[in-house]
């Protein structure tokens, strides 16, 4: 039996010396307000806030990224990020009110995703993807792993159990609750885990996407640099990975419909069972606002997930939205932001039930891709916690 190279490699990552790991890593730069942003810049000199917004500047993607591939060499400069002189695996756990998530960071040959490997559930934009190629192309970085999930296994599971048994070399709690702890890995345990990992015929994209796609376009630009086939990744068991809904809301006066309306299309929709002002129904899709409600979706007569049903069956048909990504009259919110949603006259939410793995093998394995913003995913990964330096493209 011929085995397959491993989906992840061990590296020599750089890294926050341990007593700043906390002052360096930051939430996505995306998360940050502008007020925000200035003051984290003000107050704090060890952020990497500093590093992917070196002019202060609440966008950091300009035509010129240099900047940014000179702030990085100083914070190397000054001690502040440090390269690891031996290639190592490193175990990242989060702990946080949502759960316990503990996976491994590694470098993922592009050459992955050309024997599809990596299977993915969500179309990209090729806008993004040209984008993010450039940022890599130019600052040779990535700051934060992609998101994989693999189907469990319990020799990974044992041997990062073993991995994980001693003091980690960084251990931190954020202000958001979640604590942040890194072991690395080498030695027997990360050639044994090598050897396992080459077992896994593929994984899956839980989050990331676009980085994925844009550092196949910068490997296929590049051939001759080395380092630039390979990308930064976190993979973790499929079932440790902590699924939310995302949710949509639409108003009805803005497509000229009244909710009774919309109640007979639900009625007389094959397979679909309406329940008028319950609360809650397992696997249902609940209505709040104009109408009250719980649509109950027979799976065999859908036999699609929930997200792509409700495009392909109620927002499109009935509410026009073709383009889900763009339309200015669907908002697709997270749980904490339907929580704090004040709905106007004619509003309609469908308050979805969270994905699970099995449901997102299903449709990467059937070739499908998602709607857009159909999955919120955790973990949410830290960026400057642990990087790979690839060198400048261009």
């Amino acid at each position: 039996m011929t085995t397959k190279p491993a989906l992840l490699k061990p590296f020599c990552a750089v890294l926050p010396p341990a007593d700043k790991a906390h002052l360096v890593a930051i939430r996505s730069y995306v998360t940050y307000s502008n007020y925000e942003l200035k003051d984290k810049l003000a107050r704090n000199p060890f952020s990497y806030l500093h590093v992917i917004h070196p002019s202060g500047e609440q966008t950091p993607h300009g035509a010129d990224m240099q900047p940014i591939r000179e702030a990085y060499e100083a914070f190397v400069d000054r001690g502040w990020l440090q390269r690891d002189e031996q290639a190592a695996y490193y175990a990242l756990r989060q702990e946080s009110p949502l759960g316990t998530v503990t996976g491994l960071v590694g470098l993922v040959p592009v050459q992955a995703v050309r024997e599809d490997r990596l299977k993915v559930h969500e179309s990209t934009l090729s806008d993004r993807e040209v984008l993010f190629a450039n940022y890599l192309a130019q600052v040779g970085l990535n700051a934060e792993p992609a998101l994989l999930g693999h189907a469990p296994s319990p020799d990974i599971t044992a041997l990062t159990t073993s991995a994980t048994a001693g003091r980690p070399d960084m251990d931190f709690t954020t202000a958001d609750g979640v604590r942040h702890s890194l072991w690395r890995v080498v030695g027997e345990i990360a050639r044994s885990l090598e050897s396992s990992l080459a077992q896994l015929d593929a994984v899956y994209i839980a989050d990331g996407h676009h980085r994925v796609a844009s550092s196949l376009r910068v490997a296929d630009a590049h051939p001759d640099h080395k380092e630039a086939q390979h990308f930064m990744a976190l993979l973790v068991p499929g079932d440790q990975l902590v699924f939310r809904g995302y949710h949509r809301i639409v108003n009805l006066r803005r497509h000229a419909l009244d909710p009774d309306r919309v109640k007979s299309v639900f009625d007389s929709m094959k397979g679909v069972r309406w329940i008028e002002g319950e609360e809650t129904a397992a696997h249902g899709i609940q209505l709040r606002g104009a109408l009250s409600g719980t649509l109950l979706v027979d799976a065999a007569v859908a036999g699609v997930t929930l997200p792509e049903w409700l495009q392909h069956s109620v927002l499109g048909p009935v509410f026009g939205i073709l383009e889900p990504r763009t339309d200015k009259r669907l908002r697709c919110v997270t749980e904490d932001q339907l929580k704090s949603w004040t709905e106007k006259e004619g509003d309609l939410a469908f308050v979805m039930p969270p994905l699970d793995f099995e449901g997102l093998k299903s449709v990467a394995d059937g070739g499908r891709h998602m709607p857009p913003k159909s999955t919120w995913i955790a973990p949410k990964l830290r960026s400057g916690l642990a990087l790979f330096d690839f060198g400048r493209a261009e």
